[in-house]
């Protein structure tokens, strides 16, 4: 059990990062808290309208390290990757694909979407993989919103979307021990969580919460000191996440779409998208390219 509760390790404010077109809001990486727990990358898209013709369409790009965890909340994604899934994600639902050492896949808007005025709302992390897991073989698995458990804990209503909390646990095969929670409060209604020696950050999609007399607005990633709970109460109708999980006793780098322990597998990894022998998305030649290097030092 956790021995302290709310103590505030930083709030971090979203940068506005264009993917594919689109503007999204990225709470990590961050210059003082690289990771929460696995979390090595978090983005969120706010709920926007788009015009026919215009909206999501990120071109093959590969990833090698990592899990990424796609949670859609409105509109349809359609998701292709080099090992020939094609599935679209409706609202609810969770995509779970693990690159290990190495996966390519492309995210861009269904057929039956293409041409028509649409709406999109989504939530994308990369969760980095522990030392044994890296260069495992590379995975996709689908889960349909009706496979995802709620349940009530006290006063809120909770999606369990990843891992272990609450005396629960998803069907999303992790790697290491995290959790992520979709909570929903209604105004004055509390939540409490004690994730014990694992680290904690939440994320408000809509509402406001109280911690402690603080009033946190929504696109504030709160980062909580490791070994402090968290107990909030909603100041109006509330949607927050809630990550986190063990951190790893060893640094991890990212480079572009690549994570890894190793520096070597990432220049690796580059060399293989550059010479097009990385796994590649079937039939789909228009390829995001290898960033270009740095021209200068300092």
């Amino acid at each position: 059990m956790s021995s302290t509760q709310n103590h505030i390790l930083m709030e971090i404010a979203p940068r506005l990062v264009s993917v594919g077109g689109p503007q999204v809001h990225r709470l990590i990486p961050y210059s003082k808290k690289r990771m929460v727990g696995p979390f090595i990358f978090f983005d969120y898209f706010p709920a926007t309208d788009f015009a026919a013709g215009d909206g999501l369409n990120v071109r093959p790009h590969p990833h090698i390290g990592l899990s990424t965890l796609s949670y859609l909340l409105e509109g349809k994604v359609l998701h292709h990757d080099s090992l020939g899934h094609k599935q679209v994600l409706t609202p609810g639902d969770v995509n779970w694909m693990t690159a290990g050492k190495g996966i390519s896949h492309s995210e861009k808007l269904p057929e039956d979407v293409i041409g028509k005025a649409h709406r999109l709302h989504l939530l994308q992390f990369w969760v980095a993989l522990p030392l044994n897991e890296e260069d495992r073989e590379p995975s996709f698995k689908h889960h349909p919103e009706s496979s995802i458990p709620r349940f009530k804990v006290d006063d809120a209503d909770v999606m369990l979307i990843a891992g272990e909390a609450l005396g629960r646990k998803s069907p999303v095969d992790v790697y290491s021990p995290l959790f992520f929670m979709d909570v929903k409060l209604s105004k004055g209604k509390t939540f409490h969580y004690d994730p014990g020696t694992q680290e904690l950050a939440f994320y408000i999609i809509k509402g406001s919460l109280d911690i402690d007399g603080k009033i946190i607005p929504p696109d504030d990633f709160v980062v909580l000191e490791q070994g402090s709970s968290l107990k909030v109460t909603a100041t109006e109708d509330t949607q927050v996440i809630v990550l986190g999980g063990e951190p790893f006793p060893e640094p991890r780098y990212i480079y572009w779409n690549y994570v890894s322990s190793s520096q070597e597998k990432i220049e690796e990894a580059k060399k293989q998208w550059r010479e097009l022998t990385f796994p590649q998305v079937p039939g789909e030649t228009d390829i995001i390219p290898l960033p270009p290097e740095p021209t200068g030092k300092g």
